[in-house]
């Protein structure tokens, strides 16, 4: 799946993303008119989010997909799904969902340690990043 990026400040935001904790001052390392090829998708609290590896630094990083418009929509044919409902901290019903490859959704650990940029976590991104790129140069 690939994407456009068509915003990298608040201002590509709606307010229901904007409410979930970013502020006026963010500015997303991703550039406008770039194109990304999207290595995971995670809805929570109504907000879609892509994974992403940042062309500047190769880092994984997940961003609203509010900033970007789909240029290819075929989802890759190594990615599985999961919808989990829970009890978040204030014990209220919630719903998240992952699509992404295998880690991302028979480890629960896996996306943690992804954000907080463990080393073995961004080796197993590298590792999908490079079978997911395969696929998507095989089109």
């Amino acid at each position: 799946m690939k994407v456009k990026c068509i915003a990298n400040t608040i201002a590509g935001l709606s307010q229901k993303t904007i409410e979930l904790g970013y502020s006026s001052e963010t500015k997303f390392k991703i550039q406008v008119g770039e194109t990304y090829t999207v290595y995971g998708m995670s809805m929570w609290k109504n907000s879609l989010d892509y994974l992403i590896s940042e062309k500047e630094t190769n880092n994984p990083a997940w961003y609203p997909a509010e900033l970007f418009e789909v240029i290819y929509n075929l989802l890759p044919i190594i990615w599985y799904f999961n919808f989990e409902r829970y009890k978040n901290y204030k014990g209220e019903d919630s719903e998240k969902a992952f699509w992404g490859y295998k880690e991302m959704i028979a480890d629960p650990e896996h996306y943690a340690n992804l954000v907080e940029g463990k080393q073995e976590a961004i080796d197993i991104f590298n590792k999908r990043k490079r079978q997911i790129d395969e696929y998507e140069d095989m089109r």
